[in-house]
């Protein structure tokens, strides 16, 4: 699924803070994470860092658009960025208020 058509599907997002800048989180379908993990992964079964970082970046992150080369000598930015991604997409997902009210 292309970041595009992600975008354009409507998933819910949030905003945080870091270091005085706003960025704008969305989340992903859970099998396009399943498959970002899958390609992240090396043969020996270790999660590629750098690659899944980049990642999660280019799809969880709708403004402002960042990469890794973004936070330069920033690690802590950058750390806080990719703890509040992952923290959000493993989050459960608000219901829609008019999903909950023919739920009930």
């Amino acid at each position: 699924m292309s970041k595009n058509k992600i975008a354009s599907i409507g998933f819910q997002q949030k905003n945080v803070d870091i270091d005085g800048v706003t960025y704008t989180l969305q989340k992903i379908p859970f099998k396009f994470y399943l498959e970002l993990n899958d390609r992240c992964t090396n043969r020996n079964g270790v999660l590629m860092k750098t690659q899944y970082s980049e990642e999660l970046f280019k799809h969880c992150v709708v403004s402002p658009k960042v990469t890794l080369a973004s936070f330069d000598d920033d690690f802590n930015a950058a750390s806080e960025l990719l703890n509040e991604v992952e923290s959000f997409l493993n989050s459960k997902t608000e219901q829609n208020p008019s999903e909950e009210e023919s739920q009930g």
